[in-house]
């Protein structure tokens, strides 16, 4: 794999700040991988897979990776739809006969596109959904049909785009309809075989239980996060069962999105063009198993995931060469927050650099005091200072100029900040930076900041 210097540049930016997001936020652990044009650049676990036990996480542990599983079932789909075993555009009642006599009329309108993009009008997750908050089992096939026979559409068919995890599990029942196998057994012949080697599992079973890192809550109960325990999806599992780490989610969609050997280039071509506008979320955009996300900078296509004690995204931004995948172990909304900036390191190294620069440019950090910590990247006619603080760091990124290499300015400052004020870093025998000054207030090396700190704190009982 040919990784060039300022992406190796990007990548060390990206490590030292999930490192220190890792270290210093209350979260259990996440695992991140990077990839480009099929191979791994980056695959690393921070924190733990049990915090209460103080369990390190592995990049081999497994996550349950929830939504990520409509994509998985879409794959699926079009490959049959590829061999004429299925017609996107039919009636799902040509497949699934025990729903002719649905009470709402309109239900025969649905065809197996409509599920797929999540516009057939469906209720999201039935008439009790207490299964997810683990009160109670989620739904047996059995009682999956008895659900939707009882229920009216919330909306008409092909109205409006309204995500439904029971919309999906009627494309599970289609499949096993289509090839006369359980839904899983599909999954497997269709989908993981033809990855080969691959870890990925169709649902949760408790004889695998010690493969998985534990999920947990929010700090709910004494300000502590506490593992939830795991359980099957049975009938929802095309929606939300299949469970993998980062590196075999991230293999999956780079080989859907961009490689070879799961859909046939028209298919992919129409997976990848086809989608519509979410209901009241103008940015977003579903399509057949996929969501879009459009931002200022950048067009993201993949899916995310949500089980209890569970967060995750992997997303492939359009027009570049990377797949991302962010699998975190306790329920935060920060995902996806946290790929985008992944990109965004990228774009910002790659628009600041030269190859020639990034080749030379020294790394230092984290530097902190009681405000920040901040991991900067310098050369000797530009630099960049990027805030650990928090899940978007290129939104505050300092840019800095200097004239001699020795001072520096940076420009996009707050007028409340010591804007004006030059920058000097103080460097190690090896060029490695030690600490920094932004005017008169100074920046220090992690372990250097934490001694001095403990000076300035109350003793237990004073």
């Amino acid at each position: 794999m040919n990784i060039s210097d300022k992406e190796k540049l990007a990548l060390k930016v990206i490590d030292t700040w999930l490192d220190y997001r890792s270290r210093f936020s209350d979260l259990p652990g996440f695992q991140v991988c990077i990839r480009k044009e099929s191979e791994i650049v980056f695959s690393k676990a921070y924190g733990y897979a049990n915090l209460l036990m103080k369990k390190p996480l592995t990049t081999k542990d497994l996550f349950h990776i929830a939504s990520h599983s409509k994509t998985f079932t879409s794959c699926a789909v079009l490959q049959l739809v590829e061999q004429g075993m299925l017609n996107l555009h039919q009636s799902i009642l040509d497949y699934l006969p025990e729903f002719k006599n649905h009470k709402d009329k309109r239900f025969k309108q649905i065809t197996v596109r409509d599920l797929l993009s999540n516009r057939s009008g469906l209720f999201r997750d039935g008439i009790d959904s207490e299964f997810w908050d683990l009160q109670k089992p989620f739904p047996s096939k059995e009682k999956l049909i008895e659900d939707v026979l009882s229920s009216n559409l919330i909306y008409a068919p092909n109205e409006c785009t309204k995500y439904s995890n029971m919309g999906f599990s009627l494309l599970g029942l289609i499949l096993e309809k289509a090839l006369n196998i359980p839904y899983q057994n599909v999954i497997d012949t269709l989908v993981l075989k033809k990855l080969k080697d691959t870890h990925i599992l169709t649902d949760y079973s408790d004889h695998q239980k010690s493969l998985f890192a534990d999920g947990h809550s929010r700090p709910f109960l004494e300000q502590k996060r506490l593992p939830f325990k795991h359980v099957p999806t049975f009938a929802l599992a095309p929606a939300t069962g299949l469970c993998g780490n980062a590196e075999e989610t991230s293999r999956f969609f780079e080989t859907l999105l961009l490689g070879k050997g799961l859909l046939k280039q028209d298919a992919q071509k129409e997976l990848l063009s086809l989608n519509w506008s979410v209901k009241n979320a103008p940015q977003e955009r579903y399509g057949l198993g996929l969501q879009f996300a459009s931002f200022p900078d950048m067009e993201l296509v993949g899916h995310n995931g949500g089980y209890p004690g569970f967060s995750s995204v992997t997303t492939h931004a359009l027009g570049t060469k990377y797949v991302v995948s962010f699998l975190l172990n306790t329920n935060e909304v920060m995902p996806m927050r946290a790929v985008r900036s992944i990109i965004q390191i990228f774009n910002k190294v790659d628009s600041t650099f030269t190859s020639e620069e990034a080749k030379k440019a020294i790394i230092g950090g984290p530097l902190m005091n009681k405000w920040w910590g901040l991991v900067f990247v310098l050369t000797k006619k530009k630099g960049l200072g990027f805030p650990l603080e928090n899940w978007a760091p290129n939104d505050e990124v300092m840019v800095l100029s200097s004239q001699n290499g020795e001072e520096y300015l940076c420009d996009n400052l707050i007028g409340y900040a010591s804007i004006g004020e030059k920058f000097t870093f103080t460097k190690g025998k090896d060029g490695n930076i030690l600490s920094a000054k932004l005017g008169s207030y100074p920046y220090l090396l992690e372990k250097t900041f934490l001694n001095a700190l403990k000076g300035t704190l109350l003793a237990p009982n004073t």
